[in-house]
Parts: structure tokens; C-alpha cells; sequence
């Protein structure tokens, strides 16, 4: 008889099971649920047949529901005397999320997506039965969580963070220029800096035709998008990419995401304590700042409130303009 794979590994092979990123892989599984014979199935037609909460679809997703897993495991394996998937039950899972207690409630929601990813993936793999069960859909966290969305530096300090000359000065313009994540600044070449040429046009409020240059990046889940590049910021972009040829790597930042944050995070943390501030690792903070300098930007250039709120959520963080929830977290946050 084989040795028994451990509970990590089988979470693992499991979640290896409902990932789609590959194509496939992912053909065949469509046609095998719908009774269709499709030579190539993309991920968007695989989402439009309505399961798409069975699946993984990207990177970053199976990243992040790997790392939740080890610390589920890792419970699993301090607290009950259990080897297999189909030992887990709904009341561990309950009692997982209550050692939760002082995260935010967006935290407490990417655990509670992590157990309905592996509960479902061990379904599919072993055939066990789902622990993810309604009664913990339904466990509470509103009266317990709170999420605090308020900026923790203001504008005066972001800049005293940005004219620190460290060595991530570059990296830390570039996220408060531009709002982008640090795991989008990983890959940023010379080329992707549009000064010149394909820029993005927007029409203003008195019909004036507005032109920006752009820097090329690649978002969540490989989404190519153009974020503007703001006149103030233009001067800083071309300094970056002089002398560069065109495949260079703007930031030397470790490739993978989780090291480039913690780099970045780190590198924040020491500048902040340098200068007296509040020491915090947050990457966000430049995010956010930016957003709010763009939506003024574009009001004091005589656009509607509701035109510069949506350019900014589309064009700024290349989500849809009409999502209310990043309005408050990124614009008056």
C-alpha cells in the first residue's frame, strides 16, 4: 500500500484540478460539462456558462488561494488529528475563521473564498463532500470586522517619501505617478513608455480634445491596459527610460510578487521611520494618493464629478467606472 499524501499535498493536487489557466485543459472540461466539441475555449466563454466560482483563472488567484491553503493546513494540522481532505469538516472551518478575529472584513472574505475554492477542488478530486457548507457562506463578520480604507500619510508626507533618496526611489515615484501595484512594476520595459505616440485622447467637458501619453502594463490576470500618464508626471517617465534600449527592465525588483511587495514594503518601512512618520509598509498608500491628485486634476480642468471619478477607476486602475466601493476606498478614502 502507498503512503498517504500529505493533507498540504492533496489541497494542492486539488486546487490543481479546477485551475484553467491552461487552455486545453480548459476545452476540455467545457465540453465535457456543456456536451459541445469547441476546438479552444477562452477564459471569458468559459465564465459566461455561469461556473466560474468552481474555477481558478489566473496567476495571481492560484497564488494567493495556494498561500491561504498552507496557513489552512497549517491549522488543520496544529488543532485535529487528521490526514485526509475528506476528514475536514464544516465546524473547522468555523473555527479557522474565528482565529481571524482583528482582520479586516475583506481579509475574512479571501479565507472564506480560499475554503469555497478547496472545498470545491477536493470535491472534484476526491469526490468527498463539500465542507464549505452554508452555514459557513453565512458566518458573520460585519459586527466583528471593520475595514479601514482612510489614507494613513498625506499628500505632504507621500512626497517627503517620494524625495527620499533611497534606493527604491524610482519604484516608489513610479507607484505614486502612476497608482500601479508593485507586482505591475515587475515587468515595466523602456518600450512600454508611450511619450509620444499612442497615447490616449479624451474629450473634456467644452469639447477641448485632451491627449496623454501612456505607460503599457500588464494588470491582474495578464489584462493589458494604458494608464495615463499625467503632464506633471511626464518629465519623470522620460528620465527613467533615457539611455535605456527599448527591452530593459525599468525597476530592479525581484520577479516574484510576493518578494517585490515585501522589497517595496520594507523599503517603505525604513524610509518612514527615517523621517519621523508613521512607520507603515503600505504599497497602497501611493495608490490611493495618486488617485486622488488625478481626480483633482481633472476637476480643476473643468470636467463633472462623475466623468474625472469614472476616468480615474478606468483609466488609473483599469477597473469599471462604475464600482462605487474602489470610489470610497481610492478617491475619498
Amino acid at each position: 500500500m502507498g503512503k498517504v499524501k500529505t493533507l498540504g499535498y492533496q489541497i494542492h493536487t486539488a486546487l490543481s484540478e479546477i485551475n484553467m489557466q491552461n487552455q486545453e485543459k480548459r476545452t476540455e472540461i467545457y465540453n465535457r460539462e456543456n456536451h459541445t466539441h469547441f476546438q479552444s475555449v477562452g477564459k471569458r466563454e468559459f465564465k459566461r456558462n455561469g461556473t466560474s466560482i468552481n474555477y481558478i483563472f489566473s496567476q495571481r488567484s492560484a497564488q494567493n488561494l495556494a498561500e491561504k491553503s498552507k496557513n489552512f493546513v497549517k491549522f488543520l494540522k496544529e488543532n485535529y488529528n487528521i490526514k485526509m481532505v475528506k476528514q475536514i469538516t464544516p465546524q473547522m472551518c468555523l473555527e479557522y475563521l474565528n482565529t481571524k478575529q482583528g482582520c479586516s472584513k475583506k481579509t475574512v472574505s479571501a479565507y472564506k473564498n480560499m475554503l469555497e475554492k478547496v472545498s470545491i477542488a477536493c470535491s472534484k478530486k476526491f469526490g468527498c463532500e463539500q465542507f464549505y457548507t452554508q452555514e459557513v457562506r453565512a458566518h458573520k463578520v460585519e459586527d466583528t470586522y471593520k475595514t479601514n480604507s482612510a489614507r494613513t500619510y498625506t499628500n505632504t508626507e507621500i512626497m517627503q517619501i517620494c524625495d527620499y533618496k533611497g534606493s527604491r526611489q524610482n519604484e516608489i515615484k513610479a507607484m505614486a505617478f502612476l497608482g500601479c501595484r508593485v507586482f505591475e512594476l515587475i515587468n515595466i520595459k523602456a518600450e512600454d513608455i508611450n511619450l509620444d505616440t499612442h497615447t490616449y485622447t479624451t474629450t473634456a467637458k467644452d469639447g477641448r480634445i485632451d491627449t496623454y501619453s501612456t505607460v503599457h502594463i500588464v494588470g491582474k490576470g495578464g489584462k493589458d491596459s494604458y494608464r495615463v500618464i499625467l503632464p506633471q508626471y511626464r518629465e519623470f517617465f522620460a528620465e527613467l527610460i533615457k539611455g535605456k534600449n527599448p527591452n530593459d527592465r525599468l525597476f530592479d525588483l525581484p520577479k516574484g510578487t510576493k518578494l517585490a511587495r515585501l522589497t517595496m514594503s520594507n523599503e517603505i518601512r525604513k524610509i518612514t521611520k527615517e523621517l519621523g512618520l508613521t512607520v507603515s509598509g503600505k504599497n497602497h498608500e501611493f495608490r490611493k494618493y495618486h488617485c486622488q491628485i488625478a481626480l483633482q486634476y481633472y476637476l480643476d480642468k473643468g470636467w463633472s464629478k462623475e466623468k474625472a471619478e469614472s476616468m480615474v477607476i478606468q483609466r488609473h486602475l483599469s477597473h469599471s467606472g462604475d464600482r462605487n466601493d474602489l470610489k470610497q476606498i481610492y478617491l475619498y478614502g
